[in-house]
């Protein structure tokens, strides 16, 4: 849970914790040091609607995902590294 305000919610209340420097982590509030990812979390804490129709379409975008199979791919013993046999 990074949305101690209304954690039960998906919402954009996450960007106004950012904006008010009341996030968990490091890498939260440094979204605010960049000129680009600053405007997007102002963007998205104050638009009404604007994270809610992204979040959608990317949600939609990755139900047309097709799940590999046989030697297309893998799973990952470590997320980060290709698992070498």
């Amino acid at each position: 849970m990074q949305d101690v305000v209304t954690p039960n919610d998906l919402d954009r209340q996450y960007y106004n914790n950012v904006l008010s420097h009341t996030v968990l982590f490091t890498s939260d509030a440094a979204l605010l040091t960049s000129e680009g990812t600053a405007r997007m979390v102002v963007d998205n804490a104050n638009i009404p609607g604007w994270w809610e129709d992204r979040f959608e379409k990317a949600m939609v975008k990755m139900a047309g995902i097709e799940v590999k199979t046989g030697d297309q791919g893998q799973i990952r013993k470590n997320c980060r590294a290709i698992n070498y046999y």
